[in-house]
């Protein structure tokens, strides 16, 4: 990638180099390569998940299984400054998850040699790597959790809750979520059916607690919090 003033930019975007200088993008700028992909392009297959990792600098991606009936699950989602393939890499193994745009979207790509050269000569990208990796156990650990409750409401909101913390954006009337999700895909992310998360989500619609604005953007208010439930 050539090394210019905007590219040094869009590359702190990426959580794993958001610490580094100038100096330091510029070094490893050379190991990277950006890459644009349409709405529902796929940008990861299984088979390449152990050949490269890649991070989110601008729109949106969702991380996903198909089972054998082709019913899709929703692993994750993954916006500006989010990286994943990192734990493919170090272990070599491929993941059974393919990763798509859900929106245009543009790309840093970083080949396994490359990673492992960037982390043994960035100890401030090792660092974030290590915090990172934590964060995503945590998420894991929750999303096992939330899958062991019987009530779908209680489902739903630990997701909703989730979903807040890592990715809401605080506003005057509670917590914005910028992700245009479909019910469909709040259904395959909690094992509820569309139809289940729809009577859940209008319930709260009608008592309040959250909106629906035109762009499909969920704004969940301060009350929804307040809710006799924790993760």
């Amino acid at each position: 990638m050539a090394t210019t003033s905007g590219n040094m930019n869009l590359l702190k975007q990426a959580q794993l180099f958001a610490d580094l200088s100038i100096e330091e993008l510029a070094s490893i700028s050379c190991r990277v390569t950006l890459r644009e992909f349409k709405k529902g392009e796929v940008i990861l297959y299984e088979e390449d998940t152990n050949r490269y990792m890649y991070s989110v600098l601008e729109g949106e991606v969702k991380v996903y299984y198909s089972s054998e009936g082709g019913k899709e699950s929703i692993v994750a989602f993954h916006g500006t400054g989010d990286s994943f393939g990192e734990v493919s890499l170090i272990d070599q193994q491929t993941t059974p998850a393919t990763v798509a745009a859900m929106k245009k979207s543009l790309v840093l790509i970083v080949g396994r040699d490359d990673f492992f050269a960037i982390i043994q000569n960035q100890p401030k990208v090792m660092h974030k790597l290590l915090l990172l990796l934590s964060g995503r156990l945590r998420h894991s650990w929750n999303q096992v959790r939330m899958l062991h409750f019987n009530d779908a409401s209680n489902r739903v909101m630990a997701s909703m809750k989730e979903m807040a913390a890592e990715r809401g954006e605080e506003v005057a009337e509670g917590v914005l979520l910028k992700l245009r999700l479909t019910h469909q895909n709040i259904g395959d992310m909690t094992g509820l059916t569309r139809e289940t998360v729809t009577r859940v989500i209008d319930k709260w619609k009608k008592s309040g607690l959250m909106s629906i604005d035109e762009n499909r953007y969920i704004l969940i208010r301060h009350s929804f919090f307040e809710e006799n439930f924790t993760l």
